[in-house]
């Protein structure tokens, strides 16, 4: 019976989702992630590989590269994703419990749509993240009819494909670890469970092979923005992190998971080995993420694999609560609304709102603006073709059909919409933590050469001072086109063409030893 209805709900959402991946341009961190599998590596800059190869297989060995294939990974990963939510709450309870997960994840906008439809790290990582939940759940079973063995074989490769997505993926270890310590003493005696932790420190064996071939630069990038200092504590980054989860998690699920464990607690929670296993998976990354923000601005989708596992405990609770097979609670009908409203508005917001929300001047027009980030990219792509069909002196662009970006973004935009359609190629110059993996790319190209000339194209709403970074690394620099990005008719943003003449070789990212 619940079977039938998740499938109507997992066809219904991937309509929902595929209508939202076609109305809005790639975002900054798609474009950036597209570049990665251009060249595959053991590890990236920034995260490891897995999303690079989840892209060149929905892109059909990057084939195609519409903006639609680039998020069929995570289109389909929420297909996955709300399956195994309903496979999960199946086996901890009953199908109307899964049911009830199943619903949860597509309200969640974490796992609906920032996972589900942006192509992200977090895509895979949610399917590998609840394979090993899965799993987990066989050791908090006390009836468990599967061979402890071959769970354990299976914890280890599921968590090190998850930590393959990204780090994050560690705290599945570290929440069994906790499980275990306080409850399941007996499992440290078991030797296929330091089995299954060697399975996983194989699996993720390249990302340290790799960051010790490149100086660990993603260790001493990762660093700097989870560093504890204990001395100045930034109140308004907590504040923003608390606003961020509640809203990216769905303020009314997370409403549900305070009220389910509100619930066990007074059911004598102590009792339900399950529900204290998907506290020890859930609780510990949400705690740390919202921790550190007292000191770095943290990013809220960081803890959102906590959330979506602490939503089978208000799957479980919505289960006890209702009696009726056929009834969907008010809050998650709300819940499921508000994710549907949410994006439509967004939508509607990012292609049709008259003007810009950011800066008004001049120079700096758009900037503050984060609906520039998903538009007016592909006009400016367009714009720029013609003007490059118009200019009748041969000799007014550089020969070599570079150009130069100091930022990965907006680099990663103009490689996508820019110079990926024109043949033209785009090089970083600047700094490594400026350009993370574009020091990388720079190698697959025709890189600069002292004396070379380039263009550089620089938004408005990502203004530079031309003087503190391009003529650091160029000798001059002479602009040679406007292009005007309108929305609704109103200019929203500019796009400066510069000429850059005589490369000097002297950036960070052209004499730092990476390899």
């Amino acid at each position: 019976m619940y079977k039938n209805k998740v499938y109507i709900l997992i066809l219904a959402s991937a309509v929902f989702r595929i209508v939202v991946a076609n109305t809005i341009e790639l975002s900054n961190d798609e474009v950036y992630y597209w570049t990665y599998p251009l060249h595959l590596q053991m590890n990236y800059f920034d995260h490891p590989p897995m999303v690079a190869l989840l892209i060149r297989i929905t892109t059909l060995n990057l084939f195609l590269q519409q903006e639609i294939f680039l998020r069929c990974g995570a289109i389909l990963g929420a297909a996955a994703g709300t399956w195994l939510s309903y496979s999960i709450g199946k086996k901890i309870k009953n199908e109307r419990t899964g049911w009830f997960a199943a619903l949860l994840y597509n309200s969640s906008i974490y796992t609906s749509i920032i996972a589900g439809v942006f192509i992200l790290p977090d895509s895979p990582q949610v399917i590998f993240w609840l394979l090993g939940l899965r799993i987990a759940v066989n050791f908090a079973i006390e009836n468990n009819k599967k061979s402890i063995n071959e769970t354990w074989i299976l914890w280890g490769v599921f968590t090190g494909l998850c930590i393959m997505c990204k780090v994050h993926g560690i705290f599945l270890w570290i929440g069994l670890g906790l499980y275990i310590v306080s409850y399941k003493r007996h499992f440290l005696s078991q030797r296929f469970l330091y089995i299954s932790l060697i399975i996983t420190l194989l699996i993720i064996s390249p990302i340290f092979i790799w960051n010790w071939l490149n100086n660990f630069v993603t260790w001493n990038y990762h660093s700097t923005r989870i560093a504890v200092h204990p001395i100045s504590l930034n109140k308004d980054s907590l504040i923003e992190a608390i606003i961020g989860q509640l809203a990216y998690n769905n303020p009314l699920n997370v409403f549900l998971i305070i009220q389910g464990i509100l619930f066990y607690r007074k059911q004598k929670f102590s009792l339900s080995p399950v529900n204290r296993l998907l506290l020890f998976l859930g609780l510990p990354l949400i705690i740390i993420v919202t921790l550190l923000s007292l000191f770095n601005p943290m990013l809220p989708h960081w803890s959102g694999p906590g959330f979506m596992t602490l939503q089978f405990l208000a799957a479980s609770y919505l289960d006890n609560k209702f009696n009726s097979t056929n009834y969907i609670p008010l809050f998650i009908r709300y819940a499921l609304a508000l994710v549907v409203v949410s994006a439509t508005i967004g939508i509607l917001f990012i292609n049709f709102y008259p003007g810009t929300l950011g800066s008004k001047k001049v120079n700096e027009t758009g900037s503050g603006d984060f609906t520039l980030d998903l538009y007016g990219w592909q006009q400016a792509g367009d714009e720029f073709g013609k003007w490059m069909k118009e200019v009748r002196q041969p000799n007014s662009l550089p020969a070599n059909n570079t150009i130069v970006c100091n930022k990965w973004f907006p680099a990663a935009h103009i490689d996508y919409y820019i110079a990926r359609k024109y043949n033209m190629q785009v090089i970083g110059t600047g700094t490594v933590n400026d350009l993370h993996q574009y020091v990388f790319l720079n190698h697959h190209k025709n890189d600069l050469k002292k004396g070379d000339s380039a263009i550089c194209i620089i938004p408005s709403n990502y203004s530079v001072n031309l003087s503190s970074t391009y003529l650091n690394y160029f000798n001059s620099a002479q602009l040679i086109h406007t292009i005007l990005s309108k929305r609704m008719h109103t200019i929203v943003r500019y796009f400066k063409v510069y000429l850059l003449s005589g490369y000097r070789g002297n950036d960070e990212a052209h004499i730092i030893l990476v390899r």
